[in-house]
């Protein structure tokens, strides 16, 4: 039976569990030293010895195998891990970045957003009351131009009350003068006839 914390053969099935490197010492320490000589003749036929010392001879291959292993793939690993690290760095200081502008282009949207709805409250009141202004001058504009139509018309009828006036008192003034020029030539045609008589 092998001993619980040693490795099994791989051929065999059961699993491997690799040492420490201060267990692996004390391994070899201990099964280089271990006074075999003294007793090997008298245990070489045990059978449990013997699959013993094949077990410890087939564990000492593989653990230099895995130490090779070890030594050349933990560079290997070590270099991708290094790799890896400095790739998730390179994109966290991305996304870092894409945040810091991220964040710089909300305030900036904030900002003028802002300002926006400011300038959308006061120049709208303003419009508002500029369109209002703008009514008020073009009512009072129509009111003018109707009034001013309104006084023309009054005007021009009281020319013609003027002109018809002027008329009728001329004609008034022409039918006294025939009148008084009709009696004149009576009065004369009456002092001839009397001076014939």
């Amino acid at each position: 039976m092998i001993p619980d914390g040693t490795l099994r053969n791989r051929a065999v099935g059961p699993k491997i569990r690799l040492h420490s490197s201060m267990e692996k010492r004390d391994i070899m320490r201990h099964t280089a030293f271990l006074p075999i000589h003294m007793s090997e003749d008298q245990h070489l036929d045990d059978k449990k010895i013997q699959k013993i010392r094949a077990d410890i001879e087939q564990f000492k291959s593989e653990l230099k195998k895995a130490e090779a292993d070890l030594s050349s793939t933990g560079p290997q690993v070590t270099a991708e891990m290094e790799r890896y690290k400095a790739a998730a760095k390179a994109k966290r200081d991305a996304a870092d970045s894409i945040r810091a502008k991220q964040a710089q282009a909300e305030k900036e949207w904030h900002d003028a957003d802002r300002l926006y709805r400011q300038v959308e409250g006061t120049k709208g009141k303003e419009l508002d009351s500029t369109k209002k202004r703008v009514e008020q001058l073009r009512s009072r504009i129509r009111d003018a131009e109707k009034a001013r139509q309104n006084r023309i018309a009054e005007i021009e009828k009281e020319k013609l009350k003027l002109v018809e006036k002027a008329k009728k008192e001329k004609a008034k003034e022409m039918d006294r003068r025939k009148t008084e020029e009709v009696a004149k030539v009576e009065d004369q045609t009456k002092k001839e006839v009397g001076l014939k008589r």
